[in-house]
């Protein structure tokens, strides 16, 4: 550290076990680390009633307190004590940390010193008094103990009297706290309390018993000299724990000390009922095999009734998270806090000291954290199982007899149980080895490339039992896979132990999901293994088209020709009676859009809302889309705020008014009003959030946009907020934007007279607007926005003609944004719905194979299964009007042929060890960590944002991952979101003219082999001009 610890620390452990085949587990170990054995507390006096200051010529006493490590009192000598006059400058000019090292700056001046000493309870005090004249302002009081080296420091205000106020209290010391003790720290019900105070004769104290809501007990007792004794019997009530709060009130006339006369404190008593416990017991085997039987008997240990769950959950998954077996007793007899707030006028009535009461005290409720056991997680396929509720009669036991999967490693098996009549809880658990005389393991990267990877295959025997000598191993034949030295192999063992079978293994041309299937046998003992691994292209989706009108009556061919890679192949036919607009590939860009922030989420789902009233879909499209628009829903919940607003990112605090709020708002109130289920309190809390911004909102140049969508969404959602739709009717310099779209909240409301109006002094000739960037909006968008307005106010002409610049848009070949392009199709939606129809009538032929299309709606669209053969369909048109058709193909480019591309922005990438020194990418040593660094450089002189950059890795690296973990993330990003996946990073941000940042990803070369590393891709997702790519290469990891 560069500075001394202020106070604790928390140390974190990140600890990386590798296997011989390449993977690797991790696990983080946090331990609280404590730099002194002595800490110094300050607690400083109260000021005025009005300011908190305190005043000249007064002795205010300052409480000092010490304690060890464990926060238990320690007596500390010789404590220094230094008060120092700080100057206004050192304010403005000071850093957070910087109360550690005022002394070396100049602009302090010592006012006073002394030491001062705590006892046996941890406790001392000293007094300040800065006498007048002396100027008042901000005093530093520090307080030092040489010794363990720890300090600690306040800001006070003084002031004169005159100016600072009145004091709070009659007295300017602090009132004394009553100090007292119980004889034990836990009690059991039926035990007595004995509490302990000091006093003097002739006093009266009351003591009350409270919890969490009440008063349980009350009694006066008289004092005795030097201390009074109570006794409290402890019964069922006082469990979890009780407070213990005494008022001591000394005679009025006593002389013996100069303690206030009324004093007061506060312990807890913590108290427990045994017979709230519950103590199942687990008999099962202490080992367990793979691929068999077993038994779990539970009981209870002294013979209770109770109701219980088994779970048996696979270690390596539990230790991920240092997951502890639950216990409900820990939930239901929680130490509660006081709620109870005690007060008196005591110092209102009596003429004497009586010390301060007014603060009420809310004590306890803080459990203490133990460390759950840390073990190492590994990467085995997880086994979870879970059975119950089970009713368990009083004396008896149960048996459930489970099926062990085809698993090796460790198991935890917990019961957890529960008596509600008799208010009782507990748990066990047993951890238990599964494991047998011949076992197999193999070690995968998490993908593969298709179109020329190599990988040694790891494939890792375990010879339980001296008498497996000769072990063969073979892995299934796949037509995924080229196997370079065979699919055979065999080990010899001449001791109990591991060893390790490579399979030479390239991945052919083609991805899909491989399902590989291993065995092996030796000496009468068998294992097998199976998993499964993607082979990924990792490049974007292709998608061209092919278009053609035919007339009423004619019949047309139009050719289909597959590309890219096998597996990532596929093609749709999509007929309509509209102008074209080449529904399928612009539908297939948003659903299969990499990113997905709140805006391309709603953007991927809204336009399917509508399909099914314009679109002849089959069932099993119908099926699909309908799923898709559920996730939406259940995704967008995620990002909803707690003040009902939206954020662009889930989990960012603040709210995002268009991408988010409005335009996500507006997706859910049309899937409302569709039928679909909706997240609880999504509408109130939204509508709250809008009302409340709409209300708020004041005019500039570029946001009267964001409030007339607004104010649109309420009118939508049938509140309509009219006085602020009426505020920014009259608002002057309204873009032709805001016009048209207050135009649609007036419609929806009925008030056609105001809506017409503003209509009539808009128009739809849209052009760029500078502003156009802060609603992802532009003239596609908001041609888009303008035909929902002329559908409500039934303007045929109007619509139609933006329909047809709509249309022409999408069937180019022009890059359109997701807001773009999902406004476009959402608004042409309604528009097909709005006038009806032609409908369809046509017939195709396919590979063969005759398929006719009838329908009453606009469009309809049809899969085809396609190969990497070149054919084509013939299409009839059966109906009496022309009808647009378009084929769509979608492929992946083969790894290696993709295109650098360099516009407004560049990229610096570099692969560096731990040593910063650069990395040999043709011969990278198994285990190396990298540090992958990417500079992105803006090389215009505006401002952009929404940047994405997406850093792929080649199959056989892993992420370095410990954002999960209490390590925390072991970069320094500046990204405003992180996405980390399997197989890549995605970071987002912004950034400023002619600015560069800089992102770092930690990584591991894990896997033997020869991969292809693609390039990063960078880009503005609402700006197509901002993009870099670069060319990808071919790496490789070597022992």
């Amino acid at each position: 550290m560069s500075t001394e610890a202020p106070g604790m620390l928390k140390a974190s452990f990140l600890t990386k076990v590798y296997e011989n085949g390449g993977d690797f587990s991790t696990n983080v170990t946090t331990k609280i680390y404590s730099p002194y054995d002595t800490y110094v507390g300050l607690d400083v006096p109260p000021g005025d009633k009005r300011r908190g200051m305190l005043v000249t010529d007064r002795d205010h006493k300052f409480d000092v307190v010490t304690v060890d490590e464990n926060g238990k009192p320690k007596a500390t000598k010789n404590l220094e004590v230094k008060v120092y006059k700080v100057n206004w400058r050192w304010w403005w000019q000071s850093s957070s940390n910087s109360l550690s090292r005022y002394e070396s700056r100049e602009y302090k001046e010592l006012i006073m010193q002394t030491t001062v000493s705590t006892g046996s309870n941890g406790k001392g005090d000293f007094k300040f008094n800065l006498e007048y004249p002396e100027w008042g302002g901000r005093y530093l009081v520090r307080v030092y103990d040489p010794t363990s080296g720890h300090a600690t420091g306040k800001l006070v205000y003084v002031d004169w009297p005159g100016w600072a106020g009145k004091s709070r209290k009659t007295d300017p010391e602090t009132a004394s706290m009553l100090i007292f003790n119980a004889d034990k720290e836990k009690y059991v019900v039926g035990e007595n309390a004995k509490i302990t105070f000091p006093s003097t004769s002739d006093g009266r104290a009351l003591v009350t018993i409270e919890n969490g809501t009440e008063v349980l007990d009350a009694q006066w007792v008289n004092t005795t000299k030097d201390e009074t004794v109570v006794n409290i019997p402890l019964n069922n009530l006082y469990v979890p724990n009780v407070f213990v709060h005494i008022t001591y009130l000394q005679p009025h006339a006593q002389t013996a000390n100069d303690l206030p006369l009324r004093m007061y404190g506060v312990i807890p008593l913590l108290v427990e009922n045994k017979a709230s416990h519950l103590y199942p017991v687990i008999h099962m085997p202490d080992e367990l095999a793979p691929e068999s039987q077993t038994t779990i008997k539970v009981s209870e240990k002294n013979g209770k009734a109770m109701t219980y769950t088994i779970a048996v959950v696979d270690e390596g998954l539990l230790d991920l998270t240092n997951f502890k077996t639950p216990n409900a007793w820990d939930t239901f007899f929680a130490r509660e806090a006081l709620g109870v707030k005690t007060w008196d006028i005591f110092d209102d009535v009596v003429g004497a000291y009586g010390g301060r009461i007014d603060a009420a005290f809310e004590i306890g409720g803080d459990g203490t954290a133990q460390d759950a056991k840390g073990k190492k997680a590994n990467r085995f396929t997880p086994m979870v199982i879970h059975l119950g509720p089970f009713q368990l009669e009083a004396g008896s036991s149960k048996s459930h007899t489970i099926d062990i999967p085809r698993y090796v490693g460790s198991v935890r098996t917990m019961v957890v149980a529960g008596n509600d009549h008799t208010e009782s809880y507990g748990n066990a658990e047993k951890t238990t080895a599964v494991k047998k005389p011949l076992m197999m393991l193999a070690s995968l990267p998490r993908k593969l490339s298709p179109g020329g990877e190599t990988v040694k295959l790891p494939v890792t025997i375990f010879a339980m039992d001296k008498k497996v000598k000769n072990v063969s191993v073979t892995m299934e034949n796949s037509p995924y896979f080229e196997f370079l030295n065979g699919n055979s192999q065999k080990l010899s063992f001449t001791e109990t132990g591991d060893q390790i079978a490579y399979f030479d293994v390239k991945v052919k041309s083609q991805a899909g999901i491989v399902k590989l299937e291993l065995r092996a046998s030796g000496n009468g003992e068998k294992a097998a293994y199976s998993t499964e691994i993607d082979i990924v292209n990792p490049n974007p989706y292709t998608t061209i088209s092919e278009k053609a009108e035919i007339a009423a009556g004619a019949t047309v061919s139009v050719p289909i020709a597959p590309f890219g890679t096998g597996g990532t192949n596929s093609a749709q036919v999509s007929f309509s009676s509209l102008p074209s607009m080449d529904l399928g590939r612009r539908l297939s860009y948003l659903i299969r859009y990499p990113h997905g922030c709140v805006e391309q989420t709603t953007s991927a789902a809204f336009p399917q809302l509508h399909l099914s009233k314009v679109v002849d879909l089959t069932s099993t499209k119908q099926a699909a889309t309908s799923k898709n628009i559920k996730a939406a829903i259940r995704k967008l919940g995620r990002y909803q705020r707690s003040g009902g607003g939206f954020s662009y990112w889930p989990g960012y605090g603040s709210a995002n008014d268009w991408g988010g709020t409005s335009y996500a708002g507006h997706f859910l109130i049309e899937a409302e009003k569709m039928g679909y289920t909706i997240p609880i309190s999504f509408k109130s809390n939204w509508i709250a959030y809008q009302k409340r911004a709409s209300k708020e909102w004041r005019y500039t140049e570029w946001n009267d946009m964001h409030q007339a969508y607004r104010l649109y969404t309420l009118a939508l959602a049938g509140a309509p907020d009219l006085s602020s739709m009426n505020r920014l009717r009259e608002t002057r310099n309204l873009s032709n934007e805001s016009k048209l779209r207050l135009a649609a909240a007036y419609a929806l409301v009925g008030q056609q007279k105001a809506a017409n109006e503003l209509v009539s002094n808009s128009n739809i000739d849209f052009k760029p607007s500078r502003y156009d960037y802060r609603t992802y909006g532009s003239p596609q968008r908001n041609r888009a926005m303008a035909l929902e307005t002329m559908i409500l106010l039934k303007e045929n002409s109007k619509a139609r003609n933006l329909v047809e610049d709509l249309a022409k848009g999408l069937d180019s070949q022009k890059y359109y944004s997701t807001q773009e392009t999902a406004y476009s199709l959402l608004a042409i939606s309604k528009y097909a719905d709005f006038i009806g129809g032609k409908g369809i009538d046509v017939s195709y032929s396919f590979k063969g194979n005759s398929t006719s299309v009838s329908s009453g709606k606009s469009l309809a669209s049809r899969d085809l299964e396609i190969d990497t053969q070149e054919t084509s369909i013939s299409v009839t048109n059966n109906g009496e009007n022309s009808i647009f058709i378009t084929t769509a193909t979608t492929g992946k480019l083969p790894v290696g042929e993709e295109k650098a591309v360099k516009s407004k922005l560049s990229a610096i990438v570099s692969y560096t060890d731990s040593n910063g020194k650069a990395i040999d990418m043709n011969n990278i040593i198994q285990g190396t960590e990298i540090t992958a660094k990417v500079i992105i450089t803006n090389t215009t002189g505006l401002y952009v944002n929404d940047i994405a950059l997406s850093q792929i890795l080649p199959s056989g690296w892993e992420i370095v991952n410990t954002r999960f973990t209490e390590y925390g993330d072991n970069t320094s990003n500046k990204a405003e979101y992180t996405d980390i996946r399997d197989d890549r990073v995605n970071y987002y941000f912004s950034l400023q003219a002619n600015k560069s940042i800089t992102f770092e990803t930690v990584i591991n070369a894990s896997y033997l082999g020869n991969y292809y590393l693609p390039g990063i891709q960078c880009e503005a997702m609402y700006d197509n001009e901002y993009i870099v790519r670069n060319k990808g290469q071919w790496i490789e990891i070597n022992r």
